[in-house]
């Protein structure tokens, strides 16, 4: 990874709610609310955009834990921006708080770690896994 990878650097993901991100188009007698794991979605996509410029040839970013609260319902229709920024840098592990706001209010908050790891010797581990099955 690149120097350029440092505490405080943001990014942020917009995404306008649609009927199939609701609970209710996932889950029988779910309310029509913007669904956690489309929220969870939001938050990701900003982290992983934020590492990619900071990345060295031949890196990615995956996600390997997430501590977050859902804290307010979002109807379909409303725009939310999840954003993400790093506040630790561990080796190969980037620790980012995450947030989503609808147009009204903030609706979810956390913690989000990623790491950093070569392309090539997680495809030849995802190859191996998939050998086995």
């Amino acid at each position: 990874m690149k120097a350029s990878l440092v505490k405080g650097i943001r990014q942020e993901a917009r995404h306008r709610v649609v009927s199939q991100n609701l609970l209710s188009a996932i889950m029988e007698g779910g309310p029509p609310v913007f669904a956690t794991p489309w929220m969870l979605c939001v938050m990701e996509t900003a982290a992983a955009e934020l590492l990619i410029p900071h990345l060295d040839e031949g890196e990615a970013s995956v996600g390997y834990g997430f501590e977050f609260k859902h804290l307010a319902p979002t109807p379909a229709g409303m725009t939310v921006v999840g954003s993400a920024e790093v506040v630790d840098v561990q080796g190969n592990m980037v620790t980012l708080t995450i947030e989503a706001r609808d147009e009204v209010e903030l609706i979810a908050q956390g913690t989000h770690v990623r790491a950093i790891v070569d392309l090539e010797r997680f495809k030849r581990r995802l190859q191996r896994k998939s050998d086995r099955g």
